[in-house]
């Protein structure tokens, strides 16, 4: 498994990265869900990713129990606008995750610029939480969005994480096209923001033949890093952690080559 910084956040993190939002379709419990990511943590993946909208946190949390909270760097999302509802969803989140704090925490599903500038009141919930201590690292997911957006965030001194659509056929992207939002990218990863992508295999709407070589184009995209990978079962986690250690030896041999 390949651990590298997560930009200039101060977290190391897996560059697979376990995307918990629908676990909840295979895991009828919080203990089945609990026992997918240990067995993922087992594999390596220190890095899980969920939100309070997709209902998984507790099944985080289970897990979370179980072990040392530093073994695993979380990141979470929260769709609320104002400062209430984003303090309340904070307050949720620590709950339902059983930590004292959140590794990352993100305004979820941004849209455009002005979507943003709706979120001030979230952010100063945001900024209340890290400066006690409950929150690391503030950024935003931009779901499937492009274009205007991604200047936006980028352009945000307080968002040191963007979490973003990228695939290798630039499917599902809203807003542009996908050497213009890869282009975005660069420039994000350029200045030290942490970069995560998702909807690297088009949330599973290709062959399942077809999967490792879009997989692998996730793992090659050098301003990734990291590759948020929805895992609702064990063969998933085989599978994904083979890809992500066959790329992590491909990237060592080029790195000594250099």
């Amino acid at each position: 498994m390949e651990y590298l910084a997560y930009g200039k956040t101060g977290l190391e993190i897996s560059r697979l990265c376990f995307g918990a939002g629908r676990i909840r379709n295979t895991c009828d419990t919080l203990e089945a869900g609990s026992k997918l990511m240990l067995k993922a943590l087992d594999e390596g993946v220190t890095f899980w990713d969920t939100a309070e909208g997709y209902g998984t946190q507790p099944h985080l949390g289970e897990a979370v129990r179980q072990i040392d909270r530093e073994e695993v760097v979380i990141q979470t999302k929260t769709g609320a606008k104002d400062y209430e509802g984003a303090k309340a969803s904070i307050a949720r989140s620590l709950q339902e995750l059983q930590t004292d704090y959140l590794d990352v925490l993100l305004l979820h599903g941004i849209s455009t610029p002005e979507d943003l500038v709706s979120r001030e009141g979230a952010l100063d919930a945001f900024r209340e939480a890290k400066a006690t201590g409950k929150i690391r690292v503030i950024g935003c997911s931009t779901h499937t969005y492009t274009g205007p957006v991604m200047d936006a965030v980028i352009d945000h001194p307080e968002l040191e994480v963007i979490l973003a659509t990228a695939n290798k056929e630039g499917r599902m992207l809203e807003g542009g096209p996908l050497d213009k939002h890869l282009e975005y990218l660069q420039r994000a990863y350029d200045i030290g923001k942490g970069i995560s992508i998702m909807k690297v295999v088009v949330a599973g709407d290709i062959p399942e033949a077809d999967m490792p070589e879009w997989i692998e184009w996730g793992f090659n995209l050098e301003t990734a890093h990291a590759i948020n990978l929805g895992m609702t079962d064990y063969r998933h986690i085989t599978l994904d952690v083979g890809l992500a250690r066959a790329s992590a030896r491909r990237r060592l041999i080029q790195r000594k080559a250099a």
